[in-house]
């Protein structure tokens, strides 16, 4: 081992001229030297303890799809848990008991639950239904106002056509098939009451355990796999909690800024039915915005309506403010809260969406985003470690090097 010369007392002596000018000699050197050919190491087999963990997680994702119906309530406790572990460990560190904490947390959580779904409830199923049986007349309202126009005379053959085919498939709507759905919505959740009675058990037992199931599962990582392991915990967790953080987040502003502004445009346009439909939809603005991209401009579309019905001034005055709050939304909120998590492009958001579309439907398509974001990260730590460990360097060219064979 090499050791730096001392001097009689014991002290470390200076590195001398010659020395240092060695040292920095070298030092350029490496700092001119470039890497001129590498290659990668040849694969080695998995190990067993590897093998046994892939068809361990196999086996596992295998069942969660199978059963995935059942383990809805399950995933929304975990969900939940990730927005509620940090809050029941500052209650503990405060002097309150883990147990305590953990049965405050989930009580005062249920209840808010609660108070918003019956909330949301009452303003969708009043204000949902009254807007489907009014939306023929707001149609015919609409065509009486086209009529009032004068266009050319394919311009209007071709959209009488889309007109009367819209207010035809409006006409055919059942009234009654549209409260017997949501009827059988409410005794399908009641069906499904008993199963939900196991979320609070099921969240609190979480809460009150997660320091001793993390211990005792990080402990039986084995050692090679504990700073992986803890990587992409760290990712998916991350990942998960800000992404629905900031969804919730920009929602609720959303919602804010979507009824006020309907509220005011009505009185100003003086159209009661904007001030009549404010609360919904800011109801639809806030739910529409865990759909990227395209949820904003969902949002928007029954509000046109409401303008249309109300008046060619209601028309501009709602088009500008959703094109206004449009780009409030995605200059201003979601860089703000999001942050570079999702740093997807817009074409890409829109391929994933279709994808969790086509294989969850609507909860496919909220989830498929955080989702995409942890497999992309995850893939990048283990490939960018697989690189730095397989590399191996062939060649080294330094600038001498160049300049000779130059």
């Amino acid at each position: 081992m090499d050791q730096s010369p001392t001097s009689a007392d014991g002290e470390v002596e200076a590195p001398t001229t010659d020395e240092s000018g060695a040292a920095e000699t070298e030092a350029s050197r490496s700092s001119r030297a470039t890497v001129g050919a590498a290659r990668f190491r040849p694969a080695t087999a998995p190990s067993k303890p590897f093998v046994i963990a892939l068809l361990l997680a196999i086996i596992g994702l295998l069942v969660f799809a199978l059963a995935a119906s059942a383990l809805f309530v399950f995933g929304v406790g975990v969900a939940l848990a990730f927005f509620l572990v940090p809050v029941v460990n500052r209650l503990e560190r405060r002097g309150m008991r883990r147990w305590v904490a953990a049965i405050v947390t989930v009580v005062v959580t249920l209840l808010g639950m609660v108070i918003l779904l019956v909330v949301i409830t009452d303003v969708v199923v009043n204000q949902g239904i009254q807007f489907v049986e009014n939306l023929p007349a707001y149609l015919d309202d609409l065509g009486q106002t086209y009529r009032e126009l004068d266009l050319p005379g394919w311009l209007r053959a071709g959209t009488d056509t889309i007109i009367v085919s819209v207010q035809d498939n409006v006409r055919g709507i059942d009234q009654g098939a549209v409260v017997a759905g949501l009827i059988g919505s409410t005794l399908d959740l009641i069906g499904g009451f008993f199963a939900w009675m196991l979320l609070p058990f099921f969240l609190f037992y979480l809460l009150k355990d997660q320091p001793t199931m993390a211990h005792t599962f990080y402990e039986r990582v084995p050692l090679p796999w504990k700073d992986d392991v803890s990587k992409v915990l760290t990712i998916t967790v991350g990942n998960f909690a800000q992404y629905f953080r900031a969804e919730f987040l920009v929602g609720s502003i959303l919602f804010v800024m979507v009824t006020v502004g309907m509220i005011v445009i009505g009185l100003v346009t003086d159209s009661q039915l904007l001030i009549e439909f404010a609360i919904l939809l800011g109801v639809i603005a806030f739910i529409m915005e865990l759909l990227p991209q395209i949820g904003p401009i969902i949002s928007y579309i029954p509000a046109l309506v409401l303008a249309i019905a109300s008046g060619p001034a209601a028309i501009i005055v709602v088009s500008v403010f959703y094109f206004v709050v449009f780009n409030i939304e995605g200059s201003i909120l979601v860089p703000t809260f999001e942050g570079r998590m999702i740093s997807f492009t817009g074409a890409s958001v829109l391929f994933l969406i279709a994808i969790g579309f086509a294989l969850g439907g609507i909860l496919g398509a909220i989830l498929v985003l955080p989702l995409a974001s942890i497999v992309r990260d995850v893939f990048r730590h283990f490939f960018d470690q697989a690189v730095l460990e397989s590399l191996v360097i062939d060649q080294v060219v330094t600038a001498d090097t160049r300049a000779a064979d130059g």
